[in-house]
Order: C-alpha cells, then structure tokens, then sequence
C-alpha cells in the first residue's frame, strides 16, 4: 500500500502463485479520501518474462471520497523461479496543482518447482581401470542411483544425479561423515520411507576391470549417530554391464550394521576379474523394513586391484629438488622437495632447519571437477608429467585424464625474499558449458610428518591441541589469509595464500592442519622456531600497502550507532564531545530510506521516521566541527525484488543448480532479499553515493558484509560463471573509488574484518569470538568457534600482520561477542572486553552516543589506542606457558599485560584481575600508563597519559537496589488466564513513579507474553515485602506449550528507565527469576510448572565498587571517577556523568600530581547547563583537597 496527496492506494490478490504461465487475477485499489475526483495515470510494471494484462498506461478517475478498483493479470513467464517477484503499480496525477505519485508493490511469492539446467555428466559407459591400482570410487564421476519402493519398479536417476526423491524421500549424496569423532568422505544413502514407501536405495558405478590375481574392495559402514535406528543392511552387489538398467545383481557381500561408529569392512571381488560390470552399493532397510534413522555411509569405498603403488616417496638426499633458503635473525631454513608419482602434487616438501631438524608435509590435496587428482587413489589418471624450465625455482606440468576431457594442472615451487612458495594453475581445460566449469576447486596441504599441538587463525584465537573442526573464511571466524601450526616438537610454521580461503581444516588424526583455498592461487611457507616471529616475516614480504584511509582512521574510538534520532543523537553527541571524545569516528547504520536493510539498494533520502535530511546533515556537521569522522551504513549483498531495477535475469547471483542466491531474510518485514551480483554492483553504488555526497557530505563510509562474508563464486541465469577472485578484486575497487569521490581520503569500513580487501579497505568493526561451546538456545549460539581442543584463548593474530596497515575497531558487536554471556561481564562495556580491545591495540567501540559508560570507556582506553596506532606487534609471550596471561610487545617502545585467566596475576608491581590489564607505552610526548587493576581488594580504573590523568573506584553509577521476587504459586485461573501470586522483598525504599513488571521471554530475552501488576504497587514503596495477584491473558494465537523464562524489574513509565538491579541480572535491568512450564491444548492452558532459579551472589558486585568506598590512587582519593586536566597552569577536574544522585568526594594529593601546577586558591564550578559558578576559595589541608561532587557538576576548575 502507499499514499500520494489524497489517494491511498493498494493492490489485492494473491501472495503466491503455483504455476507458470497461468494468468492470476488482480485488482488496484484506489481510494481518494478527498473532497475533489481526481484523474490521471496508471501503469502496472513487472520483471523479467513476467507479463501484465492489459498492457500500456490506463486513464483513471476516482470520485470525492470514493473509491476505484482496477482489474489486471499477471501471467508468470515460463522460466519463473522459485523465488519472489514485485507486481509495481505507478498512479500519477495532479492535485491542487502539484504533481503526485503513488506506488504500491505487492511482492508475490512464486512456489512452483525447481528447473535445473541440464547436468553436465559423463557418457554412461564402463569407467576403464588399470591393473595394479587403488581408486576412490566415491570420486568417480560415472554413477547413477537406483531406488525402489517395495512392490513397485524401480526408478535409475540421471548420471551423476545426487538429492532427495519425491514422493517417497530416498536420498543419496556423497559428503562428508562424522562417526565416533572420526570425519570420512562417504555415499550418504537413505533409503524411502516417506508416508509408509518402504523401499531399497544402491549407488552403481559401471567398470571394466582388468584380469587381476586379486581384486578388494574396503570401506567404512556406519548409519546416522542420532536416533533409534535398528541398523541397515550394507550389500555389495554385481550387474553384468549389457544387462537391464533396473536390474539389481547378484550379492556379493551383505552385512547388517546398527554400528554408530565405523565399522571396517573388506569384500573380496577376485571374481570380478576381468569383466565389465556395474558394481552396486545397496542401503537396504533390513529384516524388518524399519525405515527409522536409517541414513547410511558407505565411508570412503576404496577398489584395490592387484598390487597398489605406494604412496611412500623416495626422499634420498641426493635426489632433493633444492629450491633456496630464508634467513631470519637467527633462523636460516633450507627448502627441499621430492616428486612423488603423481609429480609435485603429492610430493614431499622439507623446510630444514640450521642444525638438521625438519618441518615436513605430504604435498597438496587438490580437487578438480570434484575429485581429489594429488594421490595414488584418484580414479584421474595421470597421462604425464614434465618439468618446465623457469627463471627460478622448479615447475612441473601434469596432464590428467579425465572423461570430460583431459586438463593440466601446473605447480611452480620458488623461493621469494626467504619465503617458500607454490604457485598452481589449470591450463589446457575442457571448454565451460552453462552452469559448469572445471578449475581448482580445492587446494590444500595434505600431511604433516608431527603431531600439531597449537592453530592460530582469524582476528585472533590459539587452539590448544586441537581436535577436529573446520573453520570457514569470513570476517567472524577465519579471518585471516595465514594461520600458524605449531609442532609437538617446538617448530612452527605460518601457511598463507594469496586468494580467498575457502576454510581452515584441522584433523588430527591424520595430521591434517592447512589453509584450503580454491582457484589459481599461491601458497606460502614461513617456518620458524617462534610462531609470531614467523608473523612478522610474512607481515614484511606480504607486500600490501596501507591504504589512503588508514591513517585518518588509525587510533580513532567509534560511536556505533544502530538507533536514534538524527537530532537527539545530535545533541547526545554534542555532550560526548564536551567531555572530551573528539578523537573519533562516529558509524551511522540506521537511516536508510525504507528502513534498516529493506528495499535494498534504494537508501536515499534518510527514512523520515529517525528526522528530517536537515536534522541528518546538522548531524554530520556537528560531527565534522569537532574533527570527529561521520560514516554512513550502505550495503550492496542485499538485493530486493521491491527495489528498483531488480531482475534475476541481469542482477543476481546464482547457485551452479540454475537457482537463484537467497541472501538476507529481514524478519520484521517478512522480506527476502537476493544476492547481489558482483558484476552488477557499481550502477547502484554510484547512483546513491551522487546524491549522498551532495545532500550529506559524510567523512567516511562504512559497506556492510563485504569484510564479513568470503567473496563468493557466483553464476549468472545464463550460466556464465564469475569466481571469488573476481567478486573480491570489485570489492576492493569500489572502496577505492568512494574514497576518492568523498574526497580528503574518507576512510573505508565494514563489518567484521577478513583481510582480503586490506589495502583497499581501511577498516573494520571487528568481530573476535572466543573458543568454545554455546551457551544457551538462544539466537547467537553460532558467535562461537565451537572448536573442541585442550585450551583456548584469544591472541593478537590479525594484528600480528596487519595492525598497522589495517584499522580494526573494537572487539565485536556486543551481542556477538558475548554470545549468550551476561552482558554486564562480557558485554562491549565489560572488563572482558575492553581487555581484548586493549590486547590487540584496537580503538574502543561502543553502541550509544553519550552515557557513563561511553565516556568511562574513552577516558581509559583511548590514550592506549592512539598511542598504540600504526605500530606493530614486535612479540607475544604466553606468560611461564599460560595461554591466559599474555604480553605483548609492541614497537616504539610499549608492553601490553593482559590477564584472562581466573586467577589475579601479580606483574610489574601491580594486581590484574581476572580481565584485567596493564599498558605502559612510550611516546614522544611522554609515557601513556593505563589498567584495569585491584586497589585495595577493589577492581579499579586508570589511564595517565601527558594530557590527563584517570582514576575510576568504580563506585555504582546508579543507587542498587536489591530486591527480589519469589514466585509462591503458578496456575490456571478462569477465562484462560494464567495467575501468578508473587512477593516482592524490598530492603530499602524504591523511588517514586516506579512499577513492576514481568516479562515472559525466550531464549534471547525477547518478551512472549506479559502479567499485569495491580496498579497500587508503585514507588515510593518499601521497605518490607509486597504480595501480589498478577494475571497473564492468552496470547495473540492463544497459548502454546513450552518453556518461558521469567524476567522481572522495576521502571518508571515517564522516562522508561529501569531501576538497576542486584542479582541475576540480564543486562537490561531485568532479574532472572525462573522458568514456567507451560502445557498447552488447542490454545487453551493445560498444565503450568514452576521452578525458580536458585538465588547466588551476583558476580558483577565482584568487578564493581558497591560500598561506595574511596580508594587511593595516590594523587587521588575517591569511590568515583574522574579526569584531570591541566590547562595552563590550572587544572580542570571533570566527574564522570550519570554518576549517581547521591554527592560522592574527590580528594587530590596536590604535590602527587604527574604536573607541577601552581597551588590552586580558587575553584570554579562548571555546571552542566553551561553556567559557571562564582570563583570560591579553597584551601589545602596537608596538600589536600577536597571537591564534593553533585548531579549538576560538569567539572571543576582550579586556578592558582
């Protein structure tokens, strides 16, 4: 529906549509709630092969407050897909002499069946195999499954057909299978069972076998770990190849297997020998038909004939390819490598180190047309190889075959500035088809010859004898393009590559750890005996420059801001920068036209619902009046059918199977967007950026996703194919030209921070999750590497490479870090936290515009941040071994102390917490000192730096108050009515206008359902204990069973603050009270359980100061906090704000001060509404002074 002038107008039909071709009816409505009729325009628009009855542009006319239907039809063209589309209407006409355009968009969804394009697969013909010979037959590309329904015939799918079957759901696939902790690729097979189809699954491959003593086939039986299965039957089967296609063979072998673990199994096939035959893998559901949990693996099949070749390679050392040496400091490394019988692919590689100790690995796992072509086993022959002369280093050609035709897949070995490379590409391929095309679709090393004791990867983790796990590349997870091993035998090695991964894969059981990548990429070697001095080497021979952003970005604290009004926030900002928080960057992300992340890529002008454009550009102005940097959210991944200029055809990504890329769901608008195709972006980008600098004028620009997400192959709906190098390469371009059309080098951020775009883009919000489980259900259970392994902790690693060059803000959205943690404790104003902003020398980041905390959070971390931008790490040391107790050492001369272990670390004179930090960092205007460190058994605050000095006693911002409520009965009461009879305990008086509330919520804390508190329990109340009836009515869609979190506090309806609270606390001012059982029937309530969450001391007290009491910094005695200033020769004494109603004292030590300062005769108080009081007199008792602080102090200001 939209509005123009007096006209309402909509259209109405309906919102799916199931069949192409078919005309569906619609009508426009236009309603005019004027006193005059109106004449004009209409004209209905569509996409793509879509079509609209009648066509053209109509006349309408619409009496005074009447209303008009216009009926049309849609026809949905013949390659419609599976996916939204927009039905636009434009009515324009006149009135009142202006110009008026209404355009509603219906969005109709289009649920027909999926058309693939034509699968490009081998000729249906006996796959040749030689003698003497081990082959993978899951890699074999000529197959086809057969499934059977009991009772019926049975049907033989396409060659190389994998899914899922309808109606009877039998599916096959080859995947990768996780059985008893041990990962195989296998043929996932399951055979139908859907509404009672009990029936047979075999996956056949057609061979010619040569005559051969002896012929074997091993492979790995198992069935799904989850469920109740009673097993399935593993039968080995043999087809004569001229016989029916739906013939099943005679069995060979059989084999019932209940096993939720491997189980190995070998087959004798010697009668097969010499015969061409179609050898089938049947999942049959066994004695009984039991369908249940019945999904099966074939786990890695293997067909030996004769006598294999050995995968063993020759490594005399007189035979070594030498390819050079790398030199650092004191480690000198020897590169030396030995062909193997599949060329250099399955080489050995040894990087030696002075004094004869080795790194060596198994050469490479590469894949190509999806089969593995590196060893003894591919079912790839290898034609020839031959080494091609180069100008340095050793280069080898291997012509396989392949039945699409055969390929070369060339590897260069060479050394450059010490580092040991490998470069690979594909030459001489079969020619690309629509929706298929052969390149390297996977390249990775194979083996180590030791055991691997640590991994390091992404913005910053260490795992600690790490089990199995993979991790994907995007700015959360594997951040980065090198990561670094660590051998049980102390030498270590950082793997790099050129390219996008494509994820880490660490294995242990069979020495697995690498970097997997795909294209033509080149891969990097840096071995030495310490892991970050093997950082530096490859962060000095990366070759990336910073880009033209960076420095204006470097060191700058961010105000994150995803809400607000233009003007209010406008004014919040004002009054952060009076306390000083100017050396800044502020990120605007809500604002765009329709609505955060709708109508996508239509964001101009600013969505009127936050203000007006002059409200917008007085916040920009605001900001550039202080030197504070301004940026605009924008995204172009995100692509909406109701957005100009959207088309599947020309516009949007493709998945190889001929479907469209589904991309962000917007939950709140019931919006589905498209992935945006990287060749279609830049018309947009430079429409909307015209009009954003002209009417905005932002400093920077911030591009949602791109550092967040791994650059994506994609394929056109032509089928033309585009791969990641090429999507990455347009990212990188367009920061670089929005940079330059902003003008004065506009820094360049977007979320999260992979390094692929560095030196292009500037920086990033970051994203640095920890290691280990989910905590809870709830919705940000993924912000987690759920990586199992001995221990964990999170390090420097991003900043190890690129701190200087690369600009990461932050430590994560708060959320995401915390990831289902107690925000008080691990959110983004947290002692966790901030800890790790200071560990990797990251700016601070935080969500609002002004508040306690915004301001605590600049004043400690800020001197520590400027002072740390544009260095580099010189060295991390894991204190006496402990992964928790970290320091870091930076260049120009700064040690960074980090504490996140559990216990307090006693270092350099000083007591860290847990969380905890000590930064001492030279400068050339002097020493920068900061700590989050215990006083006085008191966790407290300071930062010095030459132009202010910090302390904070972590006093309660806010009064406590606690109070608790206990649920004494729950239960069903008349008209559906949930009824509850709680107590509050209240052991000191509550202010006035506060009331109760009780919030039913989910996992996230998101409120399901509400119980009304009588109106007469309201502040001023208290002390003593208040009973209560309180009633929830049903629910919109009436009840429904399950689990409901209890969550309960205190707010005042006229600023809709909360009271903050002492207890279980949620970090929105809410308790933790219990959970409620519901049992619910047909909307009706059931059945009610409470349990109530047993009551513990609140660990936050443990980190704050909550006895109020004063604690001694030496040049200053408080509870609370506070900045000093000098200014001349006097010195200004600022208060943090919102520091609570009641007055709280600041004592100064004078001669204690870190500046000599003339004694101060006179104060003057600044207040907060910009008045400044008379000059009083003061007097220094024992070189003491004393302020008394109150809620209208701004600051003191003291002159001699």
């Amino acid at each position: 529906m939209d509005e123009a002038g007096p006209l309402r107008v909509r259209i109405d039909g309906p919102a799916e549509i199931t069949a192409r071709e078919i005309p569906v009816s619609y009508k426009l409505l236009i309603e005019n709630r004027g006193d005059q009729p109106i004449e004009g325009t209409l004209t209905f628009v569509v996409i793509d092969d879509w079509q609209i009855k009648p066509e053209g542009t109509q006349k309408f006319s619409v009496g005074a407050r009447g209303t008009v239907a216009v009926d049309f039809s849609v026809i949905p063209g013949a390659e419609t897909y599976p996916a939204h589309y927009p039905i636009h209407a434009f009515v324009r006409f006149t009135y009142e002499g202006q110009e008026h355009e209404a355009h509603p968009i219906l969005i109709v969804e289009a649920k027909v069946p999926a058309r693939h394009p034509p699968k490009v697969a081998p000729e249906w013909q006996p796959y040749p195999l030689p003698s003497d010979c081990a082959i993978r037959l899951w890699e074999i590309p000529v197959f086809r499954v057969g499934t059977q329904v009991f009772g019926q015939e049975a049907q033989i799918h396409p060659v190389g057909w994998q899914g899922s079957v309808e109606p009877h759901r039998a599916s096959a696939q080859v995947t990768t299978a996780n059985l008893g902790g041990v990962i195989r690729q296998a043929v996932a097979m399951h055979p139908p069972w859907y509404q009672r189809q009990v029936g047979t699954i075999w996956y056949e491959i057609p061979l010619r076998l040569p005559k051969a003593p002896s012929i074997r086939l091993r492979f790995h039986a198992g069935v799904t770990p989850t469920g109740q299965g009673d097993g399935v039957t593993f039968r080995v089967r043999s087809v004569p190849w001229e016989q029916p296609a739906n013939l099943l063979g005679e069995v060979l072998f059989e084999a019932h297997v209940p096993d939720k673990s491997w189980r190995p199994i070998e087959v004798d096939l010697s009668s097969l020998s010499g015969r061409t035959v179609r050898l089938q893998l049947e999942s049959h559901p066994g004695p009984r038909n039991d369908t249940g949990w019945d999904q099966s693996f074939w786990g890695e099949p293997i067909l030996e004939i004769g006598r294999p070749p050995s995968e063993q390679i020759a490594t005399e050392e007189s035979k070594a390819i030498r390819l050079g040496t790398g030199s650092w400091e004191e480690n000198t490394w020897q590169y030396l490598l030995w062909p193997g019988q599949r060329g250099l692919m399955d080489c050995a590689v040894a990087m030696r180190e002075q004094g004869g100790k080795e790194i060596r690995f198994r050469g490479f796992r590469i894949r190509v047309l999806g089969v593995r072509v590196d060893d003894v086993f591919s079912p790839f022959p290898l034609l020839n190889t031959n080494v091609e002369p180069v100008s340095e280093g050793y280069q080898m050609r291997h012509t396989l075959y392949s039945p699409f035709g055969p390929f070369d897949v060339l590897i260069h070995a060479f050394v450059q500035e010490g580092v040991l490379k490998f470069r690979f590409w594909l030459e001489n391929t079969p020619q690309p088809r629509p929706f298929w095309a052969v390149y390297l679709e996977d390249i990775a090393t194979d083996r180590w010859d030791e055991e691997v004791w640590r991994v390091y990867a992404g913005h910053g983790n260490v795992v600690q004898k790490p089990g199995s796990y993979s991790l994907s590349f995007d700015g959360h997870r594997l951040a980065t393009s090198f990561v670094g091993v660590e051998f049980a035998g102390g030498r270590s090695v950082v793997q790099a590559i050129d390219f996008p991964p494509t994820q880490l894969f660490v294995d242990p059981a069979s020495r697995h750890a690498s970097l997997h990548g795909a294209h033509s990429l080149t891969m990097s070697f840096i071995p030495h005996t310490d892991i970050w001095k093997a950082v530096q080497v490859y962060r000095d021979t990366v070759g990336i420059k910073p880009s033209a952003g960076v420095e204006l970005a470097a060191g700058r604290f961010v105000f994150d801001l995803w809400g607000g009004r233009y003007g209010e926030s406008a004014q919040l900002l004002e009054l952060a920068f009076r306390y000083g928080l100017t050396d800044s960057m502020v990120l605007w992300h809500n604002w765009q036209r329709w609505g955060y992340d709708y109508r996508l890529p239509e964001i101009f002008p600013p969505n009127p619902q936050f203000g007006t454009l002059e409200e917008m550009q007085k916040l920009v102005e605001v900001c550039r009046s202080h030197g504070v940097l301004f940026g605009l959210h924008d995204n172009y991944i995100d692509f909406y059918p109701d957005a100009k200029g959207f088309s599947y055809k020309e516009r949007i990504a493709f998945h190889q199977n001929g479907l469209p890329v589904r991309a962000w769901f917007n939950e709140g608008r019931n919006a589905q967007s498209y992935r945006f195709r990287a060749d279609q972006v830049e018309p947009f980008l430079r429409e909307n950026l015209a009009v954003i600098r002209e009417h905005i004028h932002p400093t920077a620009y911030f591009i949602d996703v791109w550092a967040s997400i791994n650059p994506y192959d994609y394929w056109t709906a032509d089928g033309r194919f585009f791969d990641r190098v090429f999507t990455r390469n347009s990212w990188r371009e367009h920061f670089a030209w929005i940079r330059d059309y902003l003008g004065n080098n506009a820094p360049q951020i977007s979320e999260s921070g992979h390094d692929q775009l560095i030196g292009w883009l500037d920086g990033a919000t970051a994203n640095h999750l920890r290691v280990g489980p989910p905590v809870g259900e709830g919705r940000y259970r993924w912000a987690v590497w759920n990586w199992p392994c001995e221990d964990a902790e999170r390090v420097p690693w991003l900043d190890a490479a690129h701190h200087h060059r690369f600009i990461l803000h932050g430590a994560g959205y708060s959320p995401r870090y915390q990831a289902g943690l107690d925000s008080r404790l691990h959110g983004i104003f947290s002692d966790d936290y901030i800890c790790t902003e200071i560990l990797t020398g990251h700016p601070a980041m935080v969500p609002a515009p002004f508040g306690h905390d915004v301001v605590r959070k600049y004043w400690l971390t800020q001197p520590v941040a400027r002072a740390l931008a544009l260095r580099t790490i010189k060295e991390v040391t894991f204190y006496q071994g402990d992964l928790h107790r970290q320091i870091v050492t930076w260049s120009g001369g700064g040690k960074v102390y980090v504490n996140r272990g559990s216990e307090d670390w006693q270092i350099e004179g000083w007591t860290l917490p847990p969380f905890g930090f000590l930064a001492r960092i030279s400068t050339p205007q002097g020493l920068v000192e900061a700590a989050i460190a215990r006083k006085d058994g008191v966790i407290t605050e300071f930062s010095q730096c030459p132009r202010w000095l910090y302390v904070n006693g972590r006093k309660p911002s806010r009064n406590l108050f606690p109070i608790t409520l206990t649920v004494e009965q729950a239960r069903v009461a008349k008209d559906n009515l949930l009824e509850l009879f709680v107590v509050w305990n209240l052991p000191t008086e509550l202010p006035a206008g506060y009331r109760p509330f009780l919030h039913f919520c989910n996992q996230e804390g998101e409120i399901l359902f509400q119980a009304s508190v009588p109106p007469d329990i309201v502040g001023p109340i208290g002390p003593g204990k208040f009973s209560a009836r309180c009633f929830a009515s049903t629910p919109q869609g009436g009840w429904r069973s399950g689990q409901f979190e209890l969550r309960a506090g205190w707010f005042d309806p006229r600023s809709g603050r909360r009271l903050p609270l002492v207890g279980p606390e949620d970090g929105t001012g809410r308790i933790r009270i219990g959970f409620l059982e519901i049992t619910a029937n047909d909307g009706k309530l059931a059945g009610l359980k409470w349990t109530s969450i047993r009551p513990e001391e609140d660990p936050f007290l443990q980190r704050i100061n909550p006895d109020s009491r004063a604690i001694d910094f030496g040049a200053v005695l408080t509870a609370g906090g506070c900045r000093l200033t000098p200014e001349g020769k006097k010195l200004v004494v600022t208060p943090l704000p919102e520091s609570g109603s009641t007055p709280w004292t600041i004592r100064i030590r004078w001669p204690h001060l870190p500046w000599e300062l003339p004694l101060p005769r006179q104060v003057v108080v600044l207040r907060h509404d910009g008045t400044r009081s008379k000059p009083q007199p003061i007097q220094l008792r024992d070189n003491l002074l004393e302020l008394v602080c109150t809620p209208d102090v701004f600051a003191f200001e003291l002159s001699p």
